[in-house]
């Protein structure tokens, strides 16, 4: 069997607000309980604001590589539909993020910094959860690894490189092409589903 490599993927700016976006659903459950230390007239913008904007600057980034016809054409080396980690997200990150004291300040401080670990840690091991937005409109996310370059399958080493493809398929079959618009770095949104 040939050796792998991995390509260094670019700018994982996007990735990051795809992550952001997927616990996202934590400012607006904060925004409905509130927080005593702050006044609602605050409190709720910031959350609204944490809840929608990731979700826009995504969308923003759509309409973008559409008007610019930024479209990659991969093909499928390997995808892994990330539902599998669903439990994982529901019990171990979105819960527990919800149910933290907020009462004070320096508890209100100690959750900002937890919640940027969490981003951190999501955006660095490639765990990409649904966006609420996207899901709705019935895509699923898949972490594709998706072979660099021109060299043939099966001959000499390939080189691999890392995507997160947003897509209302079930399935990405190995070794299919796959041409997506280029939201940014290295995050697709397939073109064969998009409506």
């Amino acid at each position: 069997m040939a050796a792998r490599s991995t390509i260094k993927e670019g700018l994982g700016g996007v990735r990051f607000i795809l992550v952001w976006s997927s616990l996202s659903p934590v400012f607006l459950l904060w925004a409905i309980r509130g927080v005593d230390k702050i006044p609602d007239q605050i409190w709720l913008p910031i959350c609204v604001g944490m809840f929608l904007l990731p979700s826009a600057l995504l969308y923003l980034f759509l309409m973008r590589a559409k008007g610019r016809q930024n479209n990659k054409t991969i093909t499928v080396e390997s995808a892994k539909d990330q539902r599998e980690h669903l439990l994982t997200y529901l019990f171990a990150m979105l819960i527990p993020l919800f149910d933290v004291n907020l009462g004070g300040y320096r508890d209100l401080i100690a959750v900002f910094i937890a919640l940027l670990f969490v981003l951190f840690l999501f955006w660095h091991m490639r765990l990409h959860y649904m966006n609420l937005f996207f899901a709705a409109r019935g895509y699923r996310i898949f972490t594709v690894e998706a072979r660099a370059g021109t060299t043939p399958a099966g001959q000499g080493k390939s080189r691999l490189v890392t995507y997160a493809v947003l897509s209302k398929r079930h399935h990405l079959p190995s070794g299919e092409a796959l041409t997506g618009w280029r939201l940014g770095g290295n995050v697709l949104l397939d073109q064969a589903t998009d409506d």
